[in-house]
Order: structure tokens, then sequence, then C-alpha cells
């Protein structure tokens, strides 16, 4: 036996090796294989074959007309600091998609109107001012027709970026389809801790705003007063907010510029557990099978939010019938152009309540700046603390707004919101310009903050969705081919290959025996192929599966054949394998090379199930290719080998 079969056969061998080691996990559970296995991923089976997850999802889309009504005030508030025009914008919270402008110089109104009309008469319509409004203002909304333009393409993004969301995480063959307003995902059956991932990461918004904190606030001033703090730790005074453990507490300090003393009111709460009334538990998102067999007295435990408990205080729950501050006293009443923000807190290490909290940020609600203004984003770690952070790089719009916005507002705080969560709101000392900004991920568990820091990489990267979704339903779906069907695709693939080996020995005898072998290794090798990448097999799959087979022994008779004919010449065994081979080589690889173009333009122009055909089609193009001219040739050549002297015949 030469040196080079020797190397041959070892690369065979350890190329098997290889195979069974990537598929092994699919057949395997994690804990069943030894800690050192290099080899983790799993082929999974498509909807079609096992089931999977169906969800529903409804997307809010009066939050994107919202969004449309800030970007206009935006636009008017630049417009009128460029022409120096003393003017005041503002989105009320109602109607939906308003913006009111009161100028100081009643002389101006009719120019500001006519500026307007010819900007934005296209999107927008008139409308009657409330009486509180002062005289004089100019009153808009976004128009229907606009505003159904705005939802649609709302949930066409909304679609899209879904898809390119679960594309990244890696989940083959999703389903993700529009049905009415809502978004239909169909995800094949994963593992449980797979599938909450791919949730979590579906339902984040990724929506990034900067909002100014109005500090000084007298209205907060109010609350704070109103709630109360007695003693070193803060407790309240007030009944209400001592039932629901909420905090009134202050924030100062003193810009680096010199000027006065910035004063930043806010309230505390962390989070507790409470028994809920099933009403009141499902209003919090906690009634689950993990607990719907705990319910003592028709009520079951629950961990409540400090956001939640804030939220019930200051506005009540009009579903439960549960009066809020603002619905006690209406002087409470938060004006039109302010809100809320919370921010998630993990205690420091050398805190006494190791208790999660949430606490209060009184912000202007126009939005100044979002994530259209970023180009990229990637993790990185604050230098000073170590900790994970996201770098924000903007482009030219928004570094320039950035720069100016942040040049406007030194001496307060600016609040990064996700999510309609406050991320970080750091004091600004000074202007910030040069297009880079970053984002702290808060926490003290420093691997879920870094696993919260790449998946916002991700989502940004990926792009925000346009308005928030909520999940309306959940379930699981059985294989959408039905369990007969499954069956027959099983036995369909079992009776091929039978006749392939029954036809393949019956005619070919001992060198049927190695077409046998590829037929094994070959479609090994698509597997372990499928298993590196995690692919999801599902029924097309296994037809260009079936296929690439029967390509395979076609291959292998093209080179059987062509050696019977070199030893019907009276050639010597191993001359006529050299020449079958050689003279095989060109018909065998042009089939291959025109099945790989028409794989190739199905891929490109296909989608779902003719996509995952194409794809499959072209790995079984290489593996066929790779099994039929060096794997049978290694076979045979070891055969001719181990016969000693001049062999005058081949079984074939």
């Amino acid at each position: 036996m030469d040196r080079s079969l020797k190397w041959r056969l070892f690369a065979l061998f350890m190329s098997c090796l290889l195979c069974a080691g990537a598929v092994l996990p699919t057949f395997l559970e994690r804990d069943q294989l030894p800690s050192w296995f290099p080899f983790s991923k799993k082929i999974q089976l498509g909807l079609d074959l096992q089931g999977g997850l169906h969800i529903v999802y409804s997307i809010d889309l009066d939050k994107a007309i919202d969004d449309k009504a800030s970007e206009i005030r935006r636009d008017l508030e630049s417009r009128f600091a460029d022409e120096k025009t003393a003017a005041t914008v503002k989105t009320p919270s109602s109607p939906l998609g308003a913006v009111v402008v009161t100028l100081t110089d009643p002389a101006k109104r009719e120019a500001a109107l006519s500026a307007i009309q010819a900007d934005y008469g296209g999107d927008t319509v008139s409308y009657d001012c409330a009486a509180d409004q002062p005289p004089g203002s100019i009153c808009f909304r976004v128009s229907s027709e606009y505003a159904d333009g705005i939802k649609r393409a709302a949930l066409t993004n909304a679609v899209t970026t879904i898809r390119e969301r679960i594309n990244e995480k890696g989940v083959a063959e999703p389903t993700v389809v529009e049905k009415g307003d809502e978004i239909v995902v169909e995800l094949p059956g994963l593992d449980k801790a797979a599938i909450q991932e791919t949730r979590d990461i579906i339902a984040r918004t990724a929506k990034l705003e900067f909002k100014v904190v109005d500090n000084n606030s007298e209205y907060m001033k109010r609350l704070y007063a109103h709630v109360g703090s007695e003693g070193k730790e803060g407790k309240p005074t007030e009944p209400r907010a001592i039932e629901l453990e909420i905090q009134a507490e202050i924030d100062q300090w003193r810009p680096e510029d010199g000027s006065g003393l910035q004063t930043d009111y806010f309230l505390l709460a962390h989070d507790r557990e409470e028994w809920l009334t099933l009403d009141e538990a499902k209003a919090n998102n906690c009634l689950n099978k993990d607990n719907k067999e705990k319910i003592e007295n028709g009520k079951v435990k629950c961990l409540v939010s400090g956001r939640r408990r804030i939220e019930l205080y200051l506005f009540g729950d009009k579903k439960l019938n549960i009066k809020g501050l603002v619905e006690i006293d209406p002087t409470f009443k938060l004006p039109d152009d302010r809100q809320i923000g919370y921010e998630f807190n993990e205690p420091t290490p050398e805190a006494k309540d190791r208790r999660n909290f949430w606490r209060t940020y009184y912000l202007d609600r126009a939005v100044r700046l979002t994530g259209s203004g970023i180009s990229d984003a990637m993790g990185s770690y604050d230098p000073n603390t170590n900790r994970p952070i996201v770098l924000l790089d903007f482009n030219r719009h928004g570094s320039r707004v950035f720069g100016d916005l942040t040049a406007e507002i030194v001496g307060k705080k600016l609040a990064t919101i996700l999510d309609d969560k406050v991320k970080s709101a750091p004091i600004i000392n000074g202007a910030i310009r040069g297009g880079r900004a970053s984002i702290t991920m808060g926490g003290s568990d420093a691997s879920r903050m870094e696993k919260e820091r790449n998946e916002l990489v991700n989502v940004l990267k990926t792009g925000s969705l346009p308005a928030p979704l909520h999940e309306e339903s959940s379930s699981e779906v059985g294989p959408t081919l039905g369990r007969d069907a499954i069956e027959k695709t099983r036995l369909s693939f079992g009776l091929g290959i039978a006749l392939v080996i029954i036809i393949m020995v019956g005619i070919y005898r001992w060198s049927g025996w190695i077409s046998v072998f590829g037929v094994a290794f070959h479609i090994s090798l698509m597997l372990a192929v499928m298993a590196v990448f995690g692919a999801t097999l599902t029924l097309p799959g296994i037809a260009a599966l079936v296929l690439s087979v029967g390509m395979l022994v076609d291959g292998n008779i093209l080179i059987y054949e062509r050696i019977r004919d070199e030893l019907t010449l009276g050639k010597s065994v191993r001359g006529a394998i050299d020449l079958g081979f050689s003279r095989a080589f060109s018909a065998i690889l042009d089939g291959q090379l025109t099945t790989a173009a028409a794989g190739w333009v199905l891929m490109q122009y296909g989608s779902g199930p003719i996509k995952g055909f194409a794809v499959m089609l072209l790995v079984g193009v290489f593996t066929t290719l790779v099994t039929n001219l060096w794997v049978s040739r290694i076979f045979l050549d070891w055969y001719v080998s181990r016969k000693k002297g001049t062999l005058a015949t081949i079984s074939i």
C-alpha cells in the first residue's frame, strides 16, 4: 500500500469521525456528552416535521403616529430657532398626533400658518384648539389618510425587522406574516430556553430616544411634599404611599459651569412579593402555569415591580377600579408636554435592602433624538469602571443634533430611553460633539449585563421596531404535514435507500457496496454540514437530500460503466480505474454544475420552502462531488492494493 493511499484513508477516517461528532448532539442531550465535546449545535426539525410555537403579536400603531407628531415638533422648533421667531411647540396627548404652535408675536401667526400648510399640508389637518390652549394658537394633527399610511408602513417594517432579528439569532425557517393588524410568528421546535430568548429579542422595540430631564420642577416639588420624606431613611408620610412603600427622594448637584443648584425630585419603589387577586395577577402578567396551582383563597403570590406600584399610586388602573393620585387630586394631573420616565436599578453591594428598585424621572415629552440618528453600535467596556457599555456612532444628522442638544442643556440631565425604560440619565457638563456617545449597562450581575449589551447591539444593528409589540396569544402547534404524511415520508426515504442498495449490489456486486458506503457517507456529510450551521431540516430539505442521493448513484454508475468499457478493451485493472475516473469526470462535473446553477437561481429568487430546498441542493452538489471523485476512488485503490501480483479483473 503506497503512502498516499494511507494518508487518504486516514483523511477519510477522520472525516467520518468529524461527521459523526457533528451529528451526535442532534441525537443526544448536552448533559449526555462530555464537557470537552467540541460540537454543540444540532439539526432542528421544521414546523412541517415537528411543529413549533405559534405567536400572535399586536403592534401599538398609535405610538408610530405619536412619533410623527414629535418629529414635526422637532422640525418646527429648529425652523423657529433659525428664523429667530419666539414660539412654543407642544404635542398634547389628545387628540392623537396633535401639534400645537403658540407664537409670542400674533402678527407672525399668518406667516407661520402658511409655512406649516406648505410643509405639512398633505400630511396634516387643522382642528379647533381646546379651551385651555392660549388664544391665537395654531392646532393641527396628523391626517387620517397619512396616519393609515404610517400604520401600514409600520406593520410592514415590523415584519421585516422581526424576521431579521430571528435570522440574526440563527433560528432557521421561521414564518413571519401579516394578518390584518397583527403579526403571526411561527418558530420551529426549539427548547424552552431558546424559545424564551427568541421571544425576548422579538419583543424588544429597540426604540432609542433621548429626552431632557426637567430639573427644578414645581410639579415634582409638590409631589415630593405630598408623599413626604421623614428621617434619614426618607420614609413616606402619606397613607397610600406608606401602603405601597413609595419613597420621595432628592438628587442635587451644582453644574461645573458654576450656575445655580439643580434639584431632581423623584419617587422610588422596590420590587416586592404580594398576594393578588386573579384579575390583579393578570394585570401584572404573573398568572402562569407555574403558580396557577398555588392559588389560595382566590389569590396568588406575585412579584410586583416598583414601577407598577408607582404607576398605580399616580395613575391608578381603570380596569381594576383603582384610583390614582391624578384622579383623587386633579392638581397633580401631568401637563401635556411632560411625562414620567422609569429607570430599573439593582442594589449596590453595600445596600441593606437587596431588592431591585425603580426610580422616576420627570421628562420633557418631546423626543430630541431617536435611534434613526445612529449609524453603528458595538459592545465595549468602560475604561474607568469596567462595566459593559454600548458605543454609539451617530450619522451626520444625529451628530449635529446631539451636539446642539448637549450644548443647549448644560447642567441638566439627558435621559437615554430604550424600550420605554430609562437606561441612564447623566448630567451634561458641556457640549458633546464628535459623533459618538455610549450607553452604560446597569446592574450588578456581570454576565447578565454582557448578555443585555450584546442583545442591544444586535437589535440596534437590525433596526428598531416602529412601535411596541404586545403578545396577544401563543400556542404550540403540531406538524403542518400531519403525522401520517411524516410516516409516509420516512417510509419512502427508507424504501428509496433499500432499492439503491439492492440495485447497486445486484448489478455491480462488490463495487456496489462501495456505492452503498458512499451513500451513507454522503448523507452523513450533508447532515454534519446542517448541524455545524444549526440549520433546520424541512420536507423540501429531505427532497433535496433524496435527489442528491440519486445524483450520487448516477455518478457512480458513470464511473463503473467507463471502468467496464476499459476492461473490455483489455486494459489492466489499475489502468481501467484511472481511465474510468478521468473520462467520467467531465460528465459528472457538467451535471453537478448545471444542478448548482439551478440551485443558485432558486436560492436567490425563492423564499421559504423553495429557498430551503435550494440550500440543501447546493450542499448536496458539494458532497456528491466529494463522494464520487474522492471516496469511491479511495476504496477502489485500496481494493486493488490488497491484491498481490497482477490483478486480472475486478468485481464490477
